[in-house]
């Protein structure tokens, strides 16, 4: 049987490989506020003084996400002059609850900031420490799952390669549709199983119902196998 021609970008649409960037973005993301978050809480610890800052405004942003589930944050906007400049600074940060409610606008409180780098400033350290732990474990996660899936994609998209490449291609005959415990965009996900013509048995990617009935029980299909684990892709899917 004549071998099949085979495109990278092809496999990698058909494999799903570029729902890899989803974890990717979401692990760069937090990952990149937490270093940031890190890396002003290290200027401050080394170069930082107290001075005085006025409350300028309390403000309170409150976010809906698609399943209704209310995020509360709250903000301070105030105005500090740093010692030896004539210019104050004024800068909005996120702050926690406990301090939204102790402050009024106009009160004075204490702020740190880096005499090397006057803008660097915080009225509320022990929010920020929070708030870098808790991005540095979101995004650390995400990299888990990304180094993961990332993994399991590769070793799929290398067995493709090599089936397509010096795989032998056999005729097999389909021998059930199965249903799966997977949706996707809200379509139930069915497998078809095969036998080849040697007597191995294998199982296509998942795809809709509709879309695999067009390939009913006894009809003959291609596969191409992966020399290295003999495992069988079906040609229609890669």
């Amino acid at each position: 049987m004549e071998r099949k021609p085979f495109s990278f970008w092809r496999i990698a649409r058909r494999l799903g490989l570029f729902w890899l960037a989803f974890p990717l973005i979401f692990a760069l993301g937090f990952g990149g506020v937490a270093i940031s978050m890190s890396a002003q809480m290290i200027l401050l610890a080394r170069d930082g003084v107290t001075g005085e800052a006025e409350v300028l405004a309390r403000q309170i942003e409150r976010r809906r996400d698609s399943e209704g589930r209310e995020t509360v944050t709250y903000y301070l906007q105030y105005r500090y002059l740093p010692e030896g400049h004539h210019q104050p600074i004024t800068k909005r940060q996120s702050i926690s609850r406990r301090l939204y409610e102790q402050v009024q606008q106009g009160q004075i409180i204490p702020v740190t900031y880096a005499w090397t780098q006057p803008d660097r400033a915080t009225v509320d350290p022990r929010h920020d420490r929070f708030g870098m732990i808790l991005f540095g474990v979101v995004g650390g996660i995400g990299a888990v799952i990304a180094l993961g899936l990332g993994g399991w994609m590769l070793s799929r998209k290398l067995s493709v390669l090599r089936a397509l490449r010096r795989g032998e291609v056999r005729e097999a005959r389909v021998t059930g549709l199965r249903r799966s415990n997977v949706q996707k965009n809200k379509v139930q996900q069915y497998v078809i199983d095969w036998e080849d013509a040697k007597g191995s048995t294998g199982s296509s990617m998942m795809d809709a119902q509709e879309t695999l009935l067009r390939h009913p029980i006894g009809s003959v299909i291609v596969v191409y196998i992966d020399p290295k684990t003999g495992r069988g892709w079906w040609e229609a899917q890669i």
